[in-house]
């Protein structure tokens, strides 16, 4: 997809594994899943750990209702469309539910949806891509079907799929989805060594901030904070729901990072944790993280598990070529957004073990603004 011209609405796609069906471009079902998958769009980096459903209830073709999933403990998609159903005046009866992902069968901290869509009167559901919870997979179908509810699966189930993988891979491994974003020059380099090198435009810094916002976790090596001294903060321009936590991630396996980097600077739901394997001082306002060391640093996995028991179901990873490299040689990267400049950084060209089966989301190049992107 080259001239792609990188707006707002773009780089939120791209960050959350788009770019997605236009509804204006489809008919018939596949129109309105496109729209609930825009409604599930709003739920990226506010549900973890739970996927970000969104739902429509469509009536004679007309959307009645829209929802979606924003906050673990909340009412799923599929109920809060039914709520905007009944604030907007409309009954749910006889109306179809378009969702992307299998309604839920099973009592949590929420009701089962498919007892809110059968007490709602819903005729049909469209259904996206099935649950591969125990807990539901394809058990959401079989209770819809035997009320006599019409159900059909499938609907855009590429884009479904791709759009929940995160969650997918929660429930399958315990694992978050991890997200490698790394600048380059045309010459493969990150820049000289020990100096910052600002390979990045503004332009591009919105996609940037977009992974961001669309994970719930950074994290980055010692070395990228001595030489860059960042804030890692979640700086993308929309509001940001209350209860967002976006939490910073630092490997100072030693403690070697003094106290007056910008990073420890307390920051109002984004904190920021120390990554260490043994019993350094500790910083002020700081949580460590206590992992087992591995080779020369920590281990990568166990901080995943860590940051999977936190709540945390998408990882930005903003490290140097080390760090990249250590994420890539344990097979623990899903994406990589790749952004590569016509010009050179001038510095030692990386040597990353690149992986048979990798999935790149978005490549760039600039001054040119060629774009590259894959489904």
């Amino acid at each position: 997809m080259p001239d792609l011209e990188l707006t707002p609405e773009v780089a939120w796609a791209l960050a959350t594994g788009g770019p997605w069906p236009n509804p204006a471009e489809l008919e018939g079902d596949a129109r309105f899943m496109a729209l609930a998958l825009q409604e599930g769009l709003k739920g990226v980096g506010f549900a973890s750990p739970n996927p970000p459903v969104g739902c429509v209830l469509v009536r004679e073709g007309r959307v009645i209702g829209a929802g979606v999933h924003t906050r673990a403990g909340d009412p799923h998609g599929e109920i809060m469309a039914l709520r905007d159903a009944e604030a907007r005046g409309e009954d749910p009866k006889g109306s179809e539910a378009f969702v992307t992902l299998e309604p839920c069968c099973h009592h949590g901290r929420t009701g089962p949806c498919t007892l809110a869509l059968i007490q709602g009167g819903v005729a049909r559901v469209v259904v996206g891509v099935r649950d591969p919870n125990p807990r539901v997979d394809g058990g959401g179908l079989a209770i819809l079907r035997a009320q006599g509810i019409a159900v059909k699966e499938g609907v855009l189930g590429e884009a479904c799929t791709r759009f929940h993988a995160p969650f997918f891979k929660y429930i399958r491994t315990g694992l978050p989805w991890v997200t490698l974003k790394l600048a380059l020059g045309s010459d493969g380099s990150l820049g000289p060594v020990g100096q910052t090198t600002k390979v990045t435009p503004p332009y591009v810094q919105r996609l940037a901030h977009a992974l961001r916002r669309a994970s719930e976790a950074v994290v980055v090596g010692r070395h990228t904070i001595e030489v860059d001294d960042p804030q890692l903060t979640d700086r993308w321009p929309a509001p940001s729901a209350p209860h967002r936590s976006f939490s910073r991630v630092i490997l100072d396996e030693d403690g070697q990072l003094p106290a007056i980097a910008r990073v420890w600077a307390p920051v109002a739901g984004q904190p920021v944790f120390r990554a260490v394997t043994g019993d350094p001082v500790p910083q002020r306002g700081v949580e460590d993280l206590h992992l087992p060391p591995e080779g020369r640093g920590c281990s990568l996995r166990h901080l995943l598990y860590e940051l999977a028991a936190m709540g945390v179901g998408r990882v930005l990873v903003e490290g140097g070529g080390t760090l990249a490299g250590s994420f890539l040689s344990q097979g623990l990267v899903d994406e990589f957004h790749r952004f590569q400049s016509d010009l050179p950084a001038l510095g030692p060209s990386l040597n990353l073990p690149i992986p048979a089966a990798w999935l790149l989301r978005a490549s760039a190049r600039w001054p040119t603004g060629r774009w590259e992107v894959w489904r």
